[in-house]
């Protein structure tokens, strides 16, 4: 079985998927403000769809030997979402994305846990460059992007003009240079 490593942060542990962790996933996916910019048709997910992400995030583990660490409150325990490396095929590159809770919102968390991700990966991998694919209405996000060092393309995605590729270099990635 893959072993999935732990990360830590002041605040937060980044860690493989569990079972349990479908409770905080269909939390996560059920709330609208967060499902617009995190599931595929950008509507809230049931359980049921819940599950699948979760069965998706884990198996891109396993199949890729890397992917999106579930994100933990280190004081509590709390599920808070889900941040780091995601290539499905067909991907514009090798992929740094985050999506937490909307109760983390506004805490500084995400760009924690996606600096402490883009660094594991640009270490573990030898990258030269990660990007983001954010939805064009996707301002918080796209803040974030450029406060991890990451630059829009001129052009939207090709194959979903709805997102942006934004690239980020590994000597701009905060701690990663």
């Amino acid at each position: 079985m893959l072993q999935v490593p732990d990360l830590f942060t002041e605040r937060l542990r980044l860690r493989g998927w569990r079972s349990d962790d479908l409770d905080g996933v269909a939390d996560l996916l059920a709330d609208p403000d967060v499902a617009r910019f995190l599931t595929r048709d950008g509507r809230p997910a049931d359980r049921t769809q819940s599950w699948r992400y979760l069965a998706l995030y884990a198996g891109h583990w396993a199949l890729r030997g890397y992917g999106p660490f579930a994100v933990e409150d280190r004081a509590t325990g709390a599920f808070l979402g889900r941040v780091g490396p995601w290539r499905p095929d067909g991907w514009p590159g090798f992929e740094i994305g985050w999506g937490l809770k909307r109760s983390a919102w506004g805490k500084g968390l995400a760009f924690e846990a996606s600096v402490a991700a883009g660094r594991w990966a640009f270490e573990t991998f030898g990258l030269g460059e990660v990007v983001s694919l954010i939805r064009a209405d996707n301002e918080r996000s796209a803040r974030l992007a450029r406060r991890l060092g990451a630059k829009p393309d001129d052009q939207p995605w090709s194959v979903d003009p709805s997102f942006v590729v934004w690239r980020a270099q590994r000597r701009d990635w905060p701690g990663a240079g």
